[in-house]
């Protein structure tokens, strides 16, 4: 008798009880090796980057499984610079090596693989630029390595990540209880 009136009191009068189901949906698995393709929206430039440099990239198209968008145009992707050397006299052109770190989808981080290899166009070398220019031909400067914006990316899945699925959110449907 205790525990009908406590559960009379928690309810109040004429109102009715509502039962709340939480939907649970399975995660999807993207497999190793799904190539993955991405945009630079801003440059990358040994004119500026060091190695160790996180810097932004963005889904490009969607990642599909199962006939399903997991992945969608826009997600965030990041990158990192490995090794940079600025362009320098002599014609002397950058070089730079980026790897592609992991898409951020939500909370879940899916790794990826790949790695570019960059070079700035050279002027030519030493040799010629001081036979034609004299002294100062040494004080000719390469062109930088980078990544222009714009430039897409290809890279990979470093290995088999489940994600929610999409509009894995829990469902909330009120019924009233009988």
């Amino acid at each position: 008798m205790i525990a009908i009136l406590l559960a009379a009191q928690a309810v109040p009068a004429g109102s009715v009880p509502v039962e709340i189901a939480v939907e649970q949906v399975a995660p999807v698995v993207i497999p190793q090796d799904t190539p993955v393709e991405l945009l630079a929206p801003s440059e990358v430039s040994t004119a500026s980057a060091k190695p160790g440099l996180i810097f932004k990239l963005r889904v490009n198209k969607p990642i599909i499984i199962g006939g399903k968008t997991v992945v969608p145009v826009g997600t965030p992707a990041f990158g990192q610079v490995v090794t940079a050397t600025d362009s320098g006299g002599l014609g002397k052109s950058g070089r730079m090596t980026t790897k592609l770190v992991a898409i951020r989808l939500d909370r879940t981080e899916i790794p990826l693989e790949g790695e570019t290899s960059e070079r700035g166009t050279g002027a030519g070398s030493a040799g010629v630029a001081v036979l034609f220019t004299g002294v100062v031909g040494l004080f000719h400067r390469g062109n930088n390595a980078k990544i222009k914006a714009g430039e897409i990316l290809t890279g990979y899945v470093a290995r088999d990540t489940a994600v929610p699925a999409n509009g894995a959110a829990a469902s909330i449907s009120a019924q009233p209880h009988p």
